[in-house]
């Protein structure tokens, strides 16, 4: 610690030790080994003379352990680079925050409702970052339900100068949400220093690298949280009812932080932060909608605004085996939780305790199966959902509605 801040050293010491350690070891060896040559070569020469062919001459045997020795250091040596070369590009989280600091951007939101039969002003915040830009626009990723309801949403870089957005699109389904800024509105507020930002692999992630969450932290301006990935490919429920697909980490994501980017030690982004785990018992567990699914998303609601998608309109989870001892179940499948009316679910008569094990004729066992089947289903088409309810099979079917995108004043 040194002036108050502290610099985290993200390559791994141990590592660098293990190969400290296996140098020694393998130098030892070698010259055990070159002894035990150079003692049997010398009984040799003792033995049938120097004259004699097979007797190999002393200054052979050290060229023997010379070589083998440089092999070894060159191993070692090879070892070492290996993991400096897959070392991040920056090793304390200042850099970090720096390679991103100009693509993320504050969002502040008024909504208006009404209260005591007038129309009130509600101020909230979030994040965005910036992840494409053209002849005359910036556009920025956020969370749907960040901008949701929106009357006017601003953006500031500095949380000083501000610029005001327009909605583009959004998809409720993933959280994920674009708005855009003109450039000479930038201009004429004075902010110049921003850049888009790098996107880097989710799926190269591994749990324990170590990542930060950057955002307007309760609307107080930039901030920064350093954690790990604490967890892969996990499924949370929204609270509209939608499951998403997600990173975990431990780095703190708080209220703010929504649509903030999740960024890896090359300062790529790699998630947009989008939740938190809602109890309050529970410490570091956040979570971010992987880089690979948001910009495939991102990139469509570029090209045609609000996307519009198959939805089932339910909460559910895998029935495991904590979940059968604790609801009595006798089946496999698919626990519904919630079920939102005016969805596909609500409509074709499916209850909450309900187990789904079918789904149009495909056996379902797990959540990621019965998203991955809806995501298929074309809209207005016919499902046929089989349920295991209080011990009868039952079958239920109708047609999938879909859902838009709430629409916005902005």
């Amino acid at each position: 610690m040194r002036n108050g801040y502290a610099r985290y050293a993200l390559i791994d010491s141990r590592e660098i030790k293990r190969i400290a350690r296996m140098r020694r070891r393998k130098k030892f060896f070698a010259v055990v080994a070159a002894c035990v040559i150079i003692m049997g070569s010398f009984a040799l020469g003792l033995r049938l003379g120097t004259d004699n062919p097979d007797f190999v001459a002393r200054h052979e045997v050290e060229q023997m352990l010379n070589d083998f020795l440089a092999e070894v250091s060159q191993q070692n040596e090879q070892s070492l680079h290996n993991i400096f070369a897959s070392a991040p590009t920056y090793n304390n989280a200042a850099d970090i925050f720096r390679a991103i600091d100009n693509s993320v951007v504050s969002i502040n939101i008024v909504q208006q409702h009404l209260q005591f039969g007038r129309m009130q002003d509600r101020h909230s915040a979030g994040s965005g970052v910036i992840f494409h830009e053209d002849d005359t626009h910036i556009f920025i990723a956020t969370n749907y339900h960040v901008i949701q309801g929106a009357y006017t949403v601003t953006i500031s870089l500095d949380d000083v100068r501000t610029a005001p957005a327009n909605f583009v699109g959004g998809d409720e389904r993933n959280d994920l949400a674009v708005i855009s800024v003109l450039r000479e509105n930038l201009r004429v507020a004075g902010i110049t220093n921003y850049k888009v930002a790098a996107f880097g692999d989710s799926d190269a992630m591994e749990i324990g690298n170590f990542v930060l969450a950057v955002g307007n932290a309760y609307g107080e301006g930039q901030s920064a949280t350093l954690g790990i990935v604490s967890a892969l490919n996990k499924t949370i429920t929204l609270e509209v009812g939608f499951t998403l697909n997600v990173l975990q980490t431990d780095a703190a994501i708080n209220f703010g932080n929504s649509g903030g980017p999740l960024v890896n030690t090359r300062g790529e982004v790699i998630g947009i932060n989008t939740a938190r785990f809602g109890s309050p018992h529970s410490e570091g567990m956040g979570y971010a909608i992987p880089s690979n699914d948001a910009a495939r998303i991102l990139s469509q609601i570029l090209e045609s605004g609000n996307i519009v998608r198959p939805v089932l309109g339910v909460t559910f989870e895998t029935v495991t085996e904590y979940l059968r001892d604790r609801h009595n179940l006798d089946s496999v499948g698919v626990f519904i939780g919630q079920v939102v009316r005016g969805y596909t679910a609500h409509n074709i008569g499916l209850l909450p305790g309900d187990i789904i094990i079918r789904y149009n004729g495909s056996p379902v066992t797990t959540t990621r199966q019965l998203t991955a089947l809806i995501a298929a289903t074309p809209i207005g088409s016919e499902v046929v959902v089989t349920v295991m309810r209080e011990g009868q099979e039952i079958v239920l079917s109708g047609h999938m509605e879909s859902y838009h995108a709430s629409s916005t004043n902005f």
